[in-house]
């Protein structure tokens, strides 16, 4: 090699060493853990799926305290309207066949599925009235707004506090719409039958005791031996109570009295206006006769009993 080429050789060397560029090392991508994005992710998807699955609710209002919010699909109750003692009435039964309510008697299977309509509506708007006789036991009525009619009567119960749960039951259970007619009822279930009684000696040494209770007015039947045969449900006014003593007049004369058996196998007596509305119950006996004896003592002392303010 000649000298020339030597010189352009070594010079070509030194201009490829200052143009060498030195890089960086090159390192290995970072891990990613995947398994976190991930749960996060379906922790997303399952808040968007309950939040499209929630059941729609269907809430009530109503005077009476622990309303109950009512979950579609929940709660499947019936009514059954059937004949009994003359009359037509509807019962509402709970999804294990516990019977909850029965209503008073109408004239026709119309009627009583009309009935049902005007539970409804007065759930919402009715009061329930709780009730102790002298037997300590306790039964609860639903009645209209004003209190003022008798829309369904519930069961006896060993204790208020068991009345009062069958209550909320009934504020569960209503509001299905599933109605069952039965041509009759099963005889071991038969629970009501009207009494036709015999003719029986008045007396004028009874009394109707009227008097204010927690803002309302009421009016209990006594015998003369001090006995109380009956108890009324609430008035608005005192006028109202007094007239209401002269419809149930009316209607002890006319002998619209029943007896009926309850599931605690306990026994009451019944009155019912000429139109079949239920204007009162008698207090509750261990044996059936002890009723129909109650309803002699009504038939007796009702008509002629004095009344007094107390």
């Amino acid at each position: 090699m000649c000298f020339r080429n030597l010189f352009r050789s070594k010079k070509k060397q030194q201009l490829n060493a200052k143009t060498e560029v030195t890089l960086p090392k090159r390192t290995s991508a970072p891990t990613v853990d995947t398994s976190k994005s991930i749960a996060v992710k379906e922790q997303i998807v399952s808040k968007q799926q309950s939040k499209n699955n929630v059941p729609k609710l269907k809430a009530t209002t109503s005077k009476n305290p622990d309303t109950i919010v009512h979950e579609e699909g929940k709660y499947q109750g019936k009514y059954e309207v059937f004949p009994e003692a003359g009359f037509f009435k509807y019962r509402l039964k709970a999804s294990n066949g516990e019977i909850l309510i029965v209503s008073q008697g109408y004239s026709t299977q119309k009627g009583a599925i009309s009935g049902i309509d005007t539970l409804k509506k007065n759930m919402t708007t009715g009061v329930f009235s709780y009730y102790k006789d002298k037997s300590g036991f306790t039964q609860f009525n639903l009645l209209n707004e004003k209190s003022s009619r008798v829309i369904a009567v519930g069961e006896f119960y060993e204790s208020m506090q068991t009345a009062q749960s069958a209550a909320k039951s009934v504020k569960r259970f209503y509001i299905t719409d599933k109605i069952d007619t039965l041509a009759k009822l099963p005889k071991d279930e038969v629970r009501e039958k009207l009494l036709k009684p015999s003719p029986i000696e008045q007396k004028a040494t009874g009394k109707y005791e009227v008097f204010k209770e927690d803002g309302k007015w009421h009016f209990r039947l006594k015998a003369s031996n001090a006995e109380v045969l009956f108890t009324s449900s609430k008035y608005a006014s005192k006028a109202s109570a007094i007239s209401g003593i002269e419809n149930v007049k009316k209607a002890i004369e006319e002998n619209r009295f029943s007896v009926t058996k309850d599931k605690l196998g306990r026994f009451q007596f019944s009155l019912y206006a000429s139109n079949s509305q239920l204007l009162l119950t008698g207090e509750t006996y261990p044996v059936r006769d002890s009723a129909v004896s109650a309803v002699a003592s009504v038939r007796r002392f009702g008509l002629k009993a004095k009344i007094i303010e107390i």
